[in-house]
């Protein structure tokens, strides 16, 4: 361990051109050093690994000023992110807030329709990426995302999720606000 962390030492220390020395005292130590020593091998230095980013792009694009995306693209994702996988909502009086997101955004007369246990119960259109579900009462439940063009025609489709909703009983006998 202590070789690796004087290794990565030199290396962060030394010029990309300087010479880098490695040998092995008579203990079996190994040790490098930028400076010569007897029985010494010079150990080859690649290149330290770069990276440039591409130019950011300051100016934004209003949304009447964002080209239109060809129908040939295609989308990449589409997820659920509310409600979360395995989530338990508590006492929602059957309402259930729901938000996708396609990747790349949704093109112009194409729809999300969104399925609960099976069942078509919600559109997005547009830039729309939020909507709230109605008669969504107690127990696990599944939703999924379809997108779907003009002509009704499903592009793609996300992956399942389930979540539970949970209700607060007035008959429990462990509920505190219980016979009130």
């Amino acid at each position: 361990m202590r070789i690796l962390i004087l290794l990565f030492g030199l290396l962060t220390f030394v010029g990309a051109n300087a010479a880098v020395f490695r040998w092995v005292d008579e203990d079996g130590v190994v040790h490098f050093s930028d400076r010569p020593h007897e029985g010494a091998e010079t150990v080859e230095l690649s290149e330290a690994q770069t990276f440039s980013a591409p130019p950011v792009n300051r100016q934004r694009q209003t949304a009447e000023e964002e080209p239109e995306s060809s129908e040939e693209e295609g989308y990449s994702g589409l997820r659920i992110i509310r409600p979360g996988t395995d989530e338990v909502l508590w006492n929602t009086g059957g309402v259930v807030d729901v938000a996708v997101v396609p990747e790349p955004r949704l093109q112009t007369g194409h729809k999300i329709h969104l399925f609960l246990d099976g069942q078509r119960v919600g559109e997005l259109e547009g830039g729309q990426g939020n909507v709230q579900l109605t008669d969504v009462f107690r127990g696990t439940h599944s939703l999924r995302a379809e997108i779907h063009d003009a002509n009704g025609n499903g592009l793609f489709q996300s992956v399942a999720i389930t979540f539970t909703v949970q209700q607060t009983s007035v008959q429990n006998s462990n509920n505190p606000n219980a016979g009130r």
